[in-house]
């Protein structure tokens, strides 16, 4: 099973590292040369789509960083490692990065079981670590160094089940990867927050992300006659899904994981109508003037020029990754492994994806005002009514 396969791997790479780790050389704390961080995300494999797009950000968002002054009075170096969708990969990759004390922190993978996996290491190398995926196992706080950079699911599933209850749908039906963390939990907080809104889930099925095929997964659907189908996954998939579901006569969900041109543009037709939760940066032209827009703004411009388009969720995550350890350096006044770690704990800050404010038992940080419900609409994803009704009163400030 999965869960024992990550407990094997984040035991083994917990064991790896003890030896090179102690409490007086928990950190890098020299006060010269550049500050370094390390990154693990998924530059090749099938979530490669994720880890290109956190890349390309954290690259630009550490050259815009650089060229303003750097941190501390410091240049900020980053290490980029490919953990190619593998989560032993990732485990490994981190494990190297975190015996280097000479990296105060590192950016963990957008892979959720892949960060979840490396939790265990990060603890014993006492090395802070920002998960570039949603992961909901760090969001309590009970692993001290463990912070996540994203909204996690149970986030994005309230925002989603709010946004049904206000639009009336009475069932719903959900396809969710079997074997990922991301869609499990994602699952499950979606089917615990629609029974208390009174939402009947009519179907709760789990589907194979590696696979080509779904044509048993949507006749289940379809014969469900849900009022909605909410896919939870990542990755290709889900642009399979949506072909292959297209017709159906059944409005057709997803979640942050597929907002994104990587998503619109290979599903083409079958994409148009669909409505999916995104972080709030995505629909970012769309956002009322104020700070979030020009936080929004400062990040798309320079994006738009490389990349000739819109960045994808996955981009803004990169970026928000950045600057979130950069404030936290800059308010540890140090690259100590432990002060960053305790200026983490404590941070308030306003991001691009929304304003982060952890705590001891809050290593999340965001809320259902840090996400969006956008849709499809002639190959772009706009705004919904029901949001661009909340942008007045629920924006992050």
């Amino acid at each position: 099973m999965l869960t024992s396969r990550l407990a094997a791997v984040a035991a083994a790479g917990a064991l790896s590292l003890t030896a090179a780790c102690t409490a007086a050389d928990a950190g890098s704390s020299t006060s010269t040369g550049p500050v370094k961080i390390g990154v693990v995300v998924p530059v090749t494999g099938f979530l490669s789509p994720l880890g290109l797009g956190d890349k390309a950000a954290v690259e630009q968002e550490v050259k815009a960083i650089n060229d303003a002054g750097g941190v501390l009075g410091r240049k900020l170096e980053v290490t980029i490692k490919d953990d190619k969708s593998d989560v032993p990969q990732s485990v490994t990759e981190f494990n190297q990065l975190a015996a280097d004390k000479s990296y105060s922190a590192i950016l963990s993978s957008s892979f959720v079981s892949a960060s979840t996996a490396v939790g265990p290491s990060a603890k014993t190398a006492k090395i802070p670590i920002v998960a570039l995926g949603p992961v909901s196992a760090f969001a309590d706080g009970s692993n001290p160094y463990a912070f996540t950079g994203v909204a996690v699911p149970e986030v994005y599933a309230r925002a989603m089940v709010d946004y049904l209850a206000a639009q009336k749908v009475s069932s719903l039906a959900i396809g969710y990867t079997g074997k990922d963390l991301y869609g499990e939990t994602g699952n499950k907080a979606t089917v615990a927050a629609a029974k208390e809104a009174g939402i009947d889930v009519v179907l709760d099925e789990p589907y194979d992300q590696t696979a080509t095929d779904f044509s048993a997964l949507v006749s289940k659907v379809k014969a469900a006659k849900p009022a909605a189908f909410l896919v939870w996954g990542a990755g290709p998939a889900p642009v399979i899904i949506s072909k292959q579901f297209a017709g159906s006569g059944i409005p057709l969900l997803m979640t942050g994981a597929q907002a994104s041109q990587l998503y619109v543009k290979p599903a083409g037709a079958a994409a148009e109508g669909v409505v999916m939760t995104s972080s709030i940066a995505v629909p970012g032209r769309e956002l009322p003037a104020g700070p979030l827009k020009d936080l929004v703004d400062a990040f798309t411009g320079p994006w738009a020029k490389t990349n000739a388009a819109y960045p994808p969720q996955f981009a803004f995550d990169g970026a928000t990754g950045v600057q979130l350890l950069k404030a936290a350096i800059e308010k540890a006044g140090s690259t100590d492994r432990a002060k960053v770690r305790d200026a983490l704990e404590s941070l308030d800050v306003l991001t691009p994806t929304g304003r982060f404010t952890f705590s001891k038992t809050d290593h999340a940080g965001l809320d259902t005002d840090a996400v969006a419900i956008v849709k499809v609409e002639n190959g772009d994803l706009k705004t919904t009514p029901y949001s661009l009704q909340r942008f007045g009163t629920n924006l992050p400030k």
